[in-house]
């Protein structure tokens, strides 16, 4: 009886524990919200200002392991203005360890060129300003950084759109743009982040060339790529990237699709072959860290599978969840949690699935636009806020 007592104590104290964090980091997040905002200060009684210097003192006064828990719990757009509130601040939330535990609970938004479609509030967000550079396309996106085109097309960019932190990259090889498709990846051998470009030549003659993200060099490598008629045949959607490899879907005829992978440690294309056959609105897409397919089993029924691994060589597709839908959407990608699915349909609604209340429901709306299939599969693209850096390569060798 004693055991009892004290275990349902000590689960109290740690509900108590998280509901202080919680409500903590509700006050800090409040906090950055005045600091970007940078309203013309108002008049405030004296009663309100020493109400906040006391809680200004308090906030100040936290030891380092409770702030590091209030942290990882806010929105990267919050964590980044308030690192500017002191040094002791900045150490800390840039930090490999704190970036680290952040950025895998970081939550999952669409961009669409220049503009964030999707987040935590539903709302629209610009995250690509004038000021910096003027984009005409966002190619991809992988950990929070994201490549894109300037509006003369000489060069690339990847940069972190919430930090604005940029560099330029060389373009790849000319090539048909139908035929392309551009994926960043992270490489833990040579602790470096690399761009694959998967393209056919104006000849008809299919290519890949990598480009190391370092200080020192910045030149495209040519390697042997997929076929020329598999390239050819890949859906033009973002390439999902998990544990150093880059997924692509293609297919040899109708419904006959199947998997492009390569591995930029060992620089080899694989295929793989699909649990069932796939349709135009089948998606790879990254589900608790694994790879993941989607595809409509029946006319109503999402079934889902992930790609598990024995621990050795071989791998299998497990059955996943199913979802019941009574309209017509093409999936687009999983929360960062886990906890839902984004969806699309035709009349250009973006719906959210949440798998604890078995429902789905609409988050956003626009007017009609053109073909509806041409046009999802370049026009979103997941993409996790991060505050983290081609640079931070502690990081993902911590991982």
């Amino acid at each position: 009886m004693f055991c009892w007592k004290h275990t349902s104590q000590v689960e109290a104290l740690e509900d108590a524990e998280a509901k202080r964090r919680r409500l903590l980091a509700e006050f800090l997040q409040k906090k950055s919200a005045r600091l970007a905002a940078n309203r013309a200060p108002e008049k405030i009684s004296s009663q309100d200002s020493d109400t906040g210097v006391q809680n200004h003192q308090l906030i100040m006064k936290l030891p380092h392991d409770l702030l590091f828990k209030i942290f990882i719990l806010l929105p990267a757009e919050s964590l980044f203005m308030l690192q500017f509130v002191c040094k002791k601040w900045f150490n800390l939330i840039n930090s490999s360890v704190l970036i680290k535990h952040h950025s895998q609970q970081s939550e999952t938004v669409l961009i669409c060129h220049n503009m964030t479609l999707l987040g935590t509030e539903n709302n629209l967000k610009s995250y690509f300003h004038s000021n910096i550079v003027d984009l005409v396309d966002v190619i991809t996106s992988y950990d929070g950084l994201v490549l894109t085109t300037v509006e003369n097309k000489k060069s690339l960019i990847l940069m972190n759109p919430l930090t604005r932190k940029k560099t330029f990259l060389p373009l790849g090889t000319l090539s048909d743009f139908r035929f392309e498709s551009y994926g960043i990846v992270f490489c833990n051998d040579s602790s470096l982040y690399k761009v694959v470009h998967l393209f056919c030549e104006r000849q008809g003659a299919s290519g890949c060339e990598i480009l190391s993200i370092n200080a020192t060099t910045r030149e495209w490598t040519r390697i042997e790529g997929p076929s020329s008629d598999s390239l050819r045949r890949i859906r033009q959607t973002n390439p999902v990237s998990i544990g150093g490899s880059l997924y692509w879907l293609s297919k040899r005829r109708a419904r006959d699709y199947f998997v492009i992978s390569i591995n930029v440690e060992n620089e080899k294309f694989i295929t793989k072959s699909l649990p069932t056959s796939g349709a135009r609105s089948s998606r790879l897409m990254e589900i608790g860290g694994n790879l993941g397919f989607v595809s409509f089993e029946e006319v109503d029924k999402l079934q889902a599978w992930i790609l598990m691994s024995d621990g050795g060589l071989k791998e299998h597709w497990e059955r996943s969840f199913s979802i019941i839908v009574d309209v017509h959407v093409v999936p687009i990608c999983c929360s960062r949690n886990g906890k839902g699915m984004v969806l699309e349909s035709p009349r250009n609604c973006i719906y959210v699935y949440e798998f604890d209340n078995d429902e789905m429901r609409e988050v956003d709306s626009e007017d009609y636009i053109g073909l509806w299939f041409k046009r999802f599969e370049k026009l979103y693209i997941p993409h996790r806020n991060t505050i983290l850096s081609w640079e931070d390569h502690d990081y993902q060798l911590q991982e």
